[in-house]
């Protein structure tokens, strides 16, 4: 049987009123767990209506409806792109736009229509007709929705940018302060010889008194430059940004900026604890081991170049992205191990764990490079990972750990400088993070909930696609402080580096969770990390052990582990075996 022609725009709004008036009863707020969904009603309602009043038929009544999604008049509540499926047994939940929305479009449409070509005069002369219609009020829904993305954006970005000048801040109070107690100490060492030089003798000369005031003079106005610094920095604390969530009626964006006082008790402190911080690093400067909070890791076994294929069989070279057999003999897909897909989500299974995952890396032989330049333009990221699905046992938030690790130590590290601000810099990103460099086994770990840049959490069905272009935070889910929805994603990274405070939320078995993140830091084509004011090649440091996006458990187990591997990473006698 052939299918019915389509709707029109006129006809779909008719229909997707009708829809609206018959489906009132069966539309109310509806409650899943901590999570809420409001004024939308089920998938089966709108087929059983469907069928009852458009064709009997199945497939028929879902087409019909899709047509509606296509215009943008019915709605799934989480995912715009998701439509309905013949003999779908999932519980969906769909809204009808409002019905003002749906005049403003029928007024613009007709409108065009009574109006026809319009022709417009520029310099005395006639250009072209401009036709107007259903086609052109999607395009601008969509440029709306994009211009809309585009804030949220550039709101980001701002934060990601107000953490590098905190960081900048905290590294010159840091060499400042030292500064400060390193001159102090002088002048006290120095100050105490003269003092008993003067008992034994009849008093100082002026070259005496000139030293002490040289060693005097630069320890003062070295503690001008730290009050002064932190005083300008207080007046112009962090701005707090609150982007309140619009819901599907509207694009609206509102940025809310609350500002800190400034306060001349709070420089005070500032200097304070910075100077006692400084003693401190002065007393542990001789070793990075500090940066380690919990000591030394197992060696980690890492799948070695030895087990990878020829390079030139590599599908998306210069990369090769495999699981991580070794580590997580659990973790399966129907990749074995060969390369799994780049920039499309592919299915995986641990004992622990069970969904999809999606990497994307800019500039690379994506397997959808249009959806690659398409997620990646406007943008400053270079790289994404997300992985979405259930866990097979409940788990505290506390011990859902993500990170990278090696097995075997670093070789030509750069210049402790460089190296303390890189490593202050992925704290800064990843509060909580427990970093260890000079190790037989480096390691960098942190919760993935407090590292992850976009989180949330689905009743089955209704979770987003992750290959959409913008995926929402959504924690209520997880209820207790994070029940109304309003939490922001930096304000749960700092809930959620305190472990104490992870303790206080559970991953469940039937919660489908998304776990999102990006950076713009370390560009995995050419295995360069960029702090801004150096670029560092990551090869040689690496000792040929390849990145991870992995999650595993605080006592070991693995919930996925993927390596990204490099060409750059192989050695020599590897690449010329290749090339013979």
């Amino acid at each position: 049987m052939n299918p019915p022609p389509p709707l029109d725009y006129p006809q779909a709004v008719t229909l997707a009123r009708r829809m609206r008036a018959d489906l009132r009863p069966h539309t109310k707020d509806r409650k899943w767990r901590f999570k809420s969904y409001p004024n939308c009603f089920k998938s089966s309602h709108a087929i059983e209506w469907a069928q009852e009043n458009i064709d009997s038929e199945e497939s028929i009544a879902i087409m019909r409806l899709n047509q509606l999604i296509d215009y943008g008049l019915l709605c799934h509540v989480v995912d715009p792109s998701k439509k309905l499926r013949v003999r779908d047994t999932r519980t969906l939940y769909f809204r009808i736009v409002h019905d003002e929305d749906m005049d403003l479009m029928i007024e613009t449409t007709n409108n065009t229509k009574c109006i026809g070509n319009v022709t417009s005069i520029a310099n005395g002369n006639f250009t072209s007709s401009i036709n107007f219609g259903c086609d052109d009020i999607i395009a601008i829904q969509k440029q709306v929705k994009t211009l809309d993305r585009t804030l949220q954006q550039t709101v980001k970005e701002l934060d990601d940018a107000r953490g590098k000048l905190e960081m900048t801040h905290q590294e010159v109070l840091e060499l400042v302060s030292q500064q400060i107690f390193m001159f102090g100490m002088m002048s006290f060492m120095y100050i105490y010889i003269v003092a008993s030089s003067v008992a034994l003798s009849d008093g100082m000369d002026w070259l005496e008194l000139g030293l002490v005031a040289t060693l005097i003079v630069p320890m003062m106005r070295g503690c001008r430059v730290i009050t002064i610094w932190s005083g300008t920095t207080s007046r112009t604390s962090p701005i707090e940004t609150i982007v309140i969530p619009h819901d599907d009626s509207s694009v609206d964006c509102s940025i809310v900026e609350n500002v800190q006082p400034f306060s001349r008790n709070q420089a005070a402190n500032t200097l304070a604890a910075f100077v006692s911080k400084s003693i401190r690093s002065m007393s542990e400067f001789k070793s990075l081991r500090r940066l380690s909070t919990y000591g030394q890791k197992p060696i980690a076994l890492m799948r070695d170049e030895s087990s990878l294929p020829r390079v030139e069989k590599w599908q998306h070279r210069p990369l090769f992205i495999c699981a991580n057999i070794p580590v997580a003999r659990n973790v399966i897909t129907k990749y074995g191990t060969g390369s799994v897909p780049l920039g499309v989500p592919f299915v995986f299974a641990s004992d622990l764990f069970e969904g999809s995952c999606l990497i994307r890396i800019k500039g690379s032989r994506s397997d959808d490079p249009v959806g690659d330049i398409a997620y990646f333009s406007g943008r400053k990221r270079i790289f994404q990972t997300v992985v979405q699905g259930r866990f097979k046992e409940n788990a505290l938030a506390s011990d859902v750990m993500t990170g990278h690790e090696f097995s075997r130590p670093f070789r030509n590290l750069p210049h402790p400088f460089i190296l303390r601000t890189a490593t202050n810099f992925f704290s800064k990103i990843a509060a909580g993070a427990n970093i260890c460099i000079h190790t037989d086994s480096p390691f960098l770990e942190a919760t993935l909930m407090g590292t992850s840049q976009t989180v949330r959490g689905d009743e089955p069905g209704n979770e987003p696609n992750i290959a959409c272009h913008d995926i929402q935070e959504d924690c209520s889910v997880f209820g207790g402080a994070l029940a109304k929805g309003d939490v922001t994603a930096s304000r749960r990274k700092k809930m959620f580096a305190n472990p104490n405070k992870g303790r206080e939320y559970t991953f469940d078995t039937e919660t489908v969770y998304t776990f999102e993140f990006y950076q713009n830091l370390f560009d995995a084509t050419s295995y360069s990390l960029d702090l801004g004011f150096v670029k560092i090649g990551c090869s040689r440091i690496l000792n040929g052990q390849p990145i991870q996006w992995l999650g595993k458990m605080r006592d070991g187990r693995y919930l996925w582990s993927f390596q990204i591997w490099n060409e750059s990473l192989l050695s020599k006698d590897r690449v010329k075996l290749h090339n013979e």
